[in-house]
């Protein structure tokens, strides 16, 4: 099966993880093969549409699949669909595979893409990435028609990320659109069961269309902290996890485990909530950005596995300028601002995840700005209350990530920072630029590359200059593994894909 190279959102970190063979009753004594991939944090639902966040949508990669995928070198390639056509610039004709089956035995046809690509434009996650389609029309039971608004240059990619997967209209009829907890898809695992999110366990679908899965189980453990994740991988309880910087050395140092480390396409950063004072003065925000030193971070936290972000975009992604919004550290020159802002004596709270990379991060920081003359507290809140409250505007900092799911700049300007996606949808800055919003409306409509980037450069200058965010770095991935496991593909998104993985 080719692998997924999809890029997205976000806004979370993916902490993965117990590879065994099992008995399974068998008289000639086959073994079950099992692989345990540990999550950094509960997922929220197995709804596809429902939540741009990576705990979920790892789970999801596993039991559904996208119309299109992103193969090795970057490019649009099929999945569930056979071929596409633009017929129009606003007219995009897609043929589907036949004989392509659910799990519950049902064939894939155009009225389940239909029924999909409607629900899509109707959820929050996924109509922030779809509201360019104006209708889907069915041609025959195998084709399907997309009428667009205006053109739109991501929209192939935004197709070939999980987010937009495709359902069983009829199965999620049934279910009264009450899918988070009971998935149902065509991927190359079907859903077992749910275990309170805690123990979520996934079976090989011996029906699948693509090239079946190597093993025979698939199971996903909410293992929060980096201290237990990476003693249940030094036990063998979980195979495949996620881990801390700092305990890289330590898997390498095992005669039973390696380690991964890789480039992402995610960018860690504050988000100020310029609905508030003073986060709604100009200068105070600059001033912030200038405090901070994020080679420290770099350094002490992430013990060089990540580099200083210049920009919210990350440079693996088309249309990031490195050239723009480079602010060095100069705790002089964000005095200068403080005074300039106007702003006394403000006490400000930064919010993070209960994640301990991240609360280290938020503690240079808190020293940083007290340099500065800033009295920052760090609050400190689970994930699901953190997603709700920063989608909520309750909060002055916090400080999160963003995977650009698509590996285009699209999915990183527009919806964290378009005027019309304020608040949960994605601005969650509550940033409002009308120039911003122009620059990146043309990048998306546009199909000119050498346009998009430059509409892209110039929205990056805006953002340099009244700093809604202050991006942090650019972070690897580190992953260790049981030595078991072979033929693991990591991607950039950190969305794996694990039905190719074997067990030795």
């Amino acid at each position: 099966m080719s692998k997924k190279y999809l890029f997205g959102l976000a806004i979370a970190c993916l902490a993965i993880g117990a590879c065994g063979e099992k008995e399974n009753g068998v008289k000639n004594e086959e073994k079950t093969k099992v692989v345990t991939v540990s999550l950094g944090s509960k997922p929220k639902s197995l709804d596809p549409a429902m939540y741009n966040e990576i705990p979920s949508l790892s789970i999801v990669e596993q039991i559904y699949n996208t119309l299109f995928q992103i193969d090795e070198n970057g490019k649009i390639a099929p999945e569930l669909a056979e071929s596409y056509e633009y017929i129009t610039p606003t007219e995009l004709v897609i043929k589907l595979k036949k004989g392509v089956k659910f799990h519950n035995g049902d064939e894939l046809k155009a009225s389940d893409v239909i029924f999909s690509l409607n629900r899509m434009v109707e959820k929050p996650a996924t109509k922030v990435m779809l509201d360019v389609i104006e209708s889907v029309e069915p041609l025959n039971d195998y084709e399907v028609k997309i009428k667009l608004k205006e053109p739109s240059a991501p929209l192939l990619y935004t197709l070939s990320y999980p987010l937009t997967a495709i359902l069983n209209e009829k199965y999620t009829e049934e279910k009264n659109g009450n899918i988070a907890t009971d998935a149902m898809g065509t991927g190359a695992f079907k859903y077992k069961s749910w275990g309170d999110g805690e123990k979520i366990q996934l079976v090989a679908n011996e029906e699948y269309f693509g090239d079946k899965a190597k093993i025979d189980e698939l199971i996903f453990r909410a293992i929060p902290e980096n201290t237990s994740r990476l003693a249940a991988l030094e036990t063998g309880e979980v195979d495949i996890a996620t881990i801390a910087p700092i305990d890289v050395q330590t898997v390498e140092g095992s005669s039973d485990l390696y380690a991964v480390s890789f480039p992402t396409t995610s960018t860690e950063y504050l988000t100020l909530n310029t609905a508030r004072e003073p986060f709604n003065n100009k200068d105070y925000r600059k001033a912030l950005n200038y405090a901070i030193d994020k080679q420290s971070i770099v350094d002490a936290v992430y013990l060089g596995k990540a580099s200083v972000a210049n920009t919210i975009v990350n440079p693996t992604v088309f249309g990031s300028d490195q050239k723009v919004g480079k602010i060095d550290y100069n705790p002089e020159v964000a005095k200068e601002l403080l005074e300039k802002s106007g702003v006394k004596n403000k006490t400000i709270k930064i919010m993070s995840n209960d994640n301990p990379v991240r609360l280290q991060a938020a503690q240079i920081i808190q020293a940083n700005l007290k340099e500065v003359g800033i009295n920052a507290e760090i609050e400190t809140v689970e994930w699901g209350t953190y997603l709700q409250m920063t989608a909520q505007g309750d909060f002055d900092v916090f400080i999160g990530g963003w995977v650009a799911g698509t590996s285009d700049s699209d999915i990183v300007l527009f919806p964290l920072l378009h005027s019309s996606y304020k608040g949960g949808a994605g601005n969650r800055a509550n940033f409002e630029n009308p120039e911003y919003d122009r620059l990146v409306e043309l990048g998306r409509k546009s199909t000119e590359s050498s346009e998009r980037i430059e509409a892209y450069s110039k929205a990056q200058e805006i953002l340099a200059e009244e700093n809604p965010l202050v991006p942090l770095y650019y972070k690897n991935e580190n992953m260790g593994l049981n030595k078991r496991i072979k033929n693991f593909v990591p991607v950039a998104n950190t969305i794996h894909n694990y039905a190719a993985i074997e067990v030795q």
